[in-house]
């Protein structure tokens, strides 16, 4: 009777189901080890709710179930029998009220390491509510059949005396504590029995650590998980950091929601809201304790009216269940839990680092010490990423970055407000983050500039903070300090419309201070009205800069309000009045060897005078200032020297070479976006010129949607430049063109752009 034993009985069905050996483990929650064995009769029976488990999997039913089982318990009895006088008889082990959700690979991989022999202690760290205590419950329950002599849950969470844990142990695995010494008696009852202790909540009591070190080494069978938001620190500990569930669209922490949402409310479909839930998931950072709490109130509210009281999530995220501890019965008391373990430094660094949006070693200290030398802001950052209330990152360039949960940045800052710590804490971050930003300015216009350009982007929601900040509060130094300094960043960044928005928001507050932030902020709004195509305003701008120029007698302020004047005139057509201004720029700039203003003066003046039909003077001076940038290592603005004098080439008919250049910008990725916009206008212009409509409009629109992606619009004089160009070009073929040019992904653009002259010989015939 072959199918009466439960390996191929197993096997019949798992294959009739259509299931794979994992695919089956994953349902029942169990070890693929275990359907395994089973199946190749190493192991002839499991325990009860093992068998429940596997045949709710298969969808096994009817008489055909209670064979199943009855044949599953075969050599296994409902309860674990004493094997041997061995079976450890230990409390009775938690029954978890709902399946387990998105946990598959932590489960997976956390089985796999109960297995290896030199994994003698793991621990489960994380932020409170991440699931700890949940996913250790499964690991236990699945990990059984590979602990023969038994497993046993001990529970810490109402225990704080680091000397009650012996006794506890000892009731726990059916000992009587009264005898002494309490852990000699411990270490008497495992013995050299095979078994899993799980020791849940151990943060409370970290100074038992000794004891379980103890156990350890005195037991040779004792494999021990503990759940902790603190690591024990022990040698031979392996730390598990327990994750934040997967916040994709379709993913466990969605359906996390909707199945404790459905059974609060079992007609509620979460699709009725199709984005509120996975932005609400995100929001509560994908813990699903948080989750749960939120799904509880779908009972009385909708789902997009829930997303939208999150901003007071300490009050939406209460009532939990009864049977649940009351440190878990509400978010704010899950946080002040790991808050109340901090010692009163840790607890006002805490407070202080919830003023940032991620944060460097760097920056924590310039923000946190607060004048305090005896604040180790060092050992206490150590100390939050220990209890699992900071967590380490690594930024782009792989240097040390920090961050919060947002629920533990929410219950930091309204602690930090309580104490009114807030408004010193945000002087202080925003003191440092213009002193980032003004550090880095210079940095963007010569070698090095993309690595100070990631450092602004990555520092990005911190400056966003830092000028809210400043214009609330009304401080008109650091607003204007702050939006003077990013400017450039903005225009390598595409960020028109926001930085400008800075800058006008910083220039509306009144006050005669400060003339040289205020310079710098003017000279800064009048680029980016500029290359949003506000050219009224750009002149505006320009003759305010030039009047506190005269007030201040400050030079470059001069030169600066001399080009935005000529910059207006460009703009307008009027190129033969813009040489005056630019000229009187460049005298300035060369008096006072103004390096990176010196190479635009050039460039500047180059320009007008092209475009006023002298094109052999604009050679000499785009010539100069692309050795200008090169000599400064701004790799950015030489190529747009470059990209001009391909203009001048194409004026005078050598397409070749200007193709050439431009090819090279292309290449070079220099300026970003925008320069790649530029370059590819040009060579869409070669293009044109050598009657290739198609090619010339594919990478005409392929930087159009490049400047609406920026917010940039083109120069009105690279616009009459072009329409010559343009002009007998066929319009059907201009039309398909430039459709496919919008529809084409970046790298096929970029392809098409920098193709092999070789293969374009034709455009080229006689260009020379």
């Amino acid at each position: 009777m072959e199918d009466t034993a439960l390996g191929p009985l197993l096997r019949r069905h798992r294959r009739g189901a259509g299931l794979t050996q994992e695919e089956l483990a994953e349902r029942a929650g169990i070890s693929a080890r275990t359907v395994s064995d089973v199946e190749r009769g190493l192991r002839d029976g499991v325990y009860r709710d093992t068998a429940t488990r596997i045949a709710a999997a298969l969808g096994i039913a009817g008489d055909e179930r209670t064979l199943f089982e009855a044949v599953a318990r075969g050599h296994r009895a409902a309860s674990p029998p004493e094997l041997g006088g061995r079976e450890l008889q230990a409390a009775a082990l938690p029954v978890p009220p709902t399946r387990l959700i998105g946990r598959e690979h932590e489960l997976a991989a956390v089985l796999a390491s109960l297995l290896d022999p030199q994994v003698r202690l793991l621990t489960f760290t994380g932020a409170g509510g991440i699931g700890k205590t949940r996913l250790a419950i499964e690991v236990l329950l699945a990990a059984r059949p590979d602990f023969p002599d038994g497993v046993c849950f001990v529970s810490l969470a109402e225990t704080r005396d680091a000397t009650l844990v012996a006794p506890l142990l000892a009731r726990a695995l059916g000992a009587n504590p009264a005898h002494e010494p309490v852990s000699d008696l411990v270490k008497a009852r495992i013995g050299d029995r095979r078994i899993l202790l799980v020791l849940d909540t151990f943060e409370h009591v970290l100074d038992a650590a000794p004891l379980i070190a103890d156990l350890i080494a005195g037991c040779l069978g004792l494999t021990v998980l503990a759940t902790s938001r603190a690591a024990l620190r022990l040698r031979g500990e392996r730390e598990f950091a327990v994750p934040p569930l997967g916040l994709e669209p379709d993913g466990p922490a969605v359906t996390l929601f909707a199945e404790r949402a459905q059974a609060v409310r079992p007609d509620l479909s979460v699709r009725e809201d199709v984005a509120a839930v996975p932005d609400l998931c995100r929001r509560l950072d994908g813990l699903p304790l948080a989750i749960e709490l939120a799904a509880a109130r779908v009972k009385h509210l909708p789902l997009a009216a829930l997303r939208d009281h999150l901003d007071d999530r300490f009050g939406l995220l209460t009532g939990g269940p009864r049977d649940l501890p009351p440190r878990q019965r509400a978010m704010r008391d899950t946080v002040g839990w790991s808050y109340d373990l901090l010692d009163p430094d840790g607890q006002a660094v805490l407070r202080r680092l919830s003023v940032f949006a991620g944060w460097t070693l760097r920056s924590a200290e310039a923000v946190c010490a607060a004048g305090e030398p005896a604040v180790d802001v060092i050992a206490e950052l150590s100390t939050l990423v220990d209890h699992s209330l900071v967590v380490l990152a690594h930024g782009q360039s792989g240097d040390a970055r920090y961050r919060m949960l947002d629920v533990v940045r929410d219950y930091a800052a309204q602690r930090r407000d309580a104490l009114g710590e807030g408004e010193p804490t945000a002087r202080r971050h925003a003191a440092h983050f213009v002193a980032v930003a003004e550090q880095a300015e210079p940095e963007l216009r010569r070698a090095g500039q993309l690595d100070s350009h990631h450092r602004l982007e990555t520092e990005l929601a911190n400056m966003r903070l830092a000028f809210r900040w400043s214009v609330q509060a009304g401080d008109a130094e650091v607003a204007l300090r702050l939006a003077g300094a990013m400017w450039m960043f903005w225009l390598w960044q595409g960020g028109f419309a926001e930085g400008h928005r800075w800058l006008t928001d910083a220039l509306a507050m009144q006050s005669a201070e400060h003339p040289a932030a205020r310079a710098k902020a003017l000279w800064g709004a009048g680029w980016l009205a500029y290359n949003q195509g506000d050219f009224r305003d750009t002149a505006t701008l320009g003759e305010t800069l030039l009047g506190l120029a005269a007030r201040t007698g400050r030079p470059l302020d001069e030169r600066n309000g001399l080009t935005l004047r000529g910059m207006s005139a460009m703009a307008d057509g009027r190129y033969r009045d813009a040489i005056a201004p630019f000229e009187r720029g460049l005298e300035i700039c060369r008096q006072l060897d103004a390096g990176w203003p010196l190479a635009t003066s050039a460039l500047n003046l180059g320009a007008a005078v092209m475009h006023a039909g002298d094109v052999e003077r604009a050679e000499v001076l785009f010539a100069e200032a692309r050795t200008r940038y090169r000599d400064l290592g701004d790799v950015a603005y030489e190529a747009r020297a470059i990209r001009h004098l391909a203009s001048c080439l194409l004026t005078r008919g050598d397409r070749a070479g200007a193709g050439e250049l431009l090819r090279a910008c292309v290449l070079s990725e220099s300026g970003g976006d925008w320069g790649l916009a530029e370059s590819l206008e040009g060579l869409s212009l070669v293009n044109a010129a050598a009657g290739d409509a198609h090619r010339a409009a594919t990478l005409a629109g392929a930087a159009q949607s490049l400047r609406d992606r920026l917010g940039a619009r083109p120069h009105p004089f690279d616009v009459a430049f072009a329409r010559p160009f343009l002009a007998a070009l066929d319009e059907d073929a201009w039309d398909t063109g430039w459709t496919a040019g919008r529809e084409l992904p970046l790298p096929e653009v970029i392809k098409i752009a920098v193709r092999p002259w070789r293969l374009q010989s034709s455009y080229f015939e006689g260009s020379r």
